[in-house]
């Protein structure tokens, strides 16, 4: 009993620590004002973290609080669809702002693919519910790596502790694990050749 307690203990720190809405927040703060002036930095935050996060943060507490949402990582299948209705429009929104007002091409890019990943969630979802958990830390594993590759891999040994985290907490199965890791996979890739060919 100890031992399994044990375990259960471990696996939500694990999952608490590596949330998306924890590790991506905080990595673009860092990335942004390292990698801008202070006036870009803030005002891409403000526009990235101020209109994509803090509004889901927002949606998914109120929606656990009043009952419509199970837990704050959305496990249920058929709750997560309107959580994937409300998200993918600030999305959109914001990387339509930020190729207008002529940002630079990497955040853009990376947002497009950050969209893109969260679409196919979402069309995968109708069949299996895929872990975002997993799927949003590679895909930033793989924004981190041209950066930082031993934060990048480092992000990748988190991935496989987060979805065994998830699996222990009976969140996803093993299959809806290893298709958030697919779908993480595929698109961070994708993102990472593109950043690559524009370099």
């Amino acid at each position: 009993m100890f031992a399994i307690a044990m375990k259960t203990s471990l696996a939500k720190i694990v999952s608490t620590i590596g949330h998306p809405l924890v590790t991506i927040p905080l990595y673009v703060i860092v990335v942004l004002f390292s990698k801008n002036d202070t006036k870009s930095a803030i005002f891409l935050t403000l526009l990235i973290v101020g209109c994509i996060f803090v509004p889901l943060i927002s949606w998914m507490y109120l929606k656990s609080k009043n009952g419509s949402y199970t837990n704050f990582d959305v496990s249920d299948k058929k709750q997560r669809r309107s959580l994937f209705f409300f998200a993918i429009p600030f999305m959109i929104l914001v990387t339509a702002v930020l190729y207008m007002t002529h940002q630079p091409e990497k955040t853009t890019l990376s947002l497009l693919f950050a969209t893109i990943l969260v679409v196919v969630s979402q069309l995968v979802n109708y069949f299996i519910k895929s872990s975002l958990h997993v799927s949003l830390t590679l895909y930033l594993a793989f924004l981190a790596i041209p950066i930082n590759p031993v934060f990048g891999f480092s992000m990748l040994f988190l991935s496989i502790l987060i979805g065994w985290s998830r699996v222990v907490l009976k969140r996803h199965s093993v299959k809806e694990v290893l298709v958030g890791a697919i779908i993480g996979l595929t698109v961070g890739s994708m993102m990472l050749y593109f950043l690559t060919l524009n370099a």
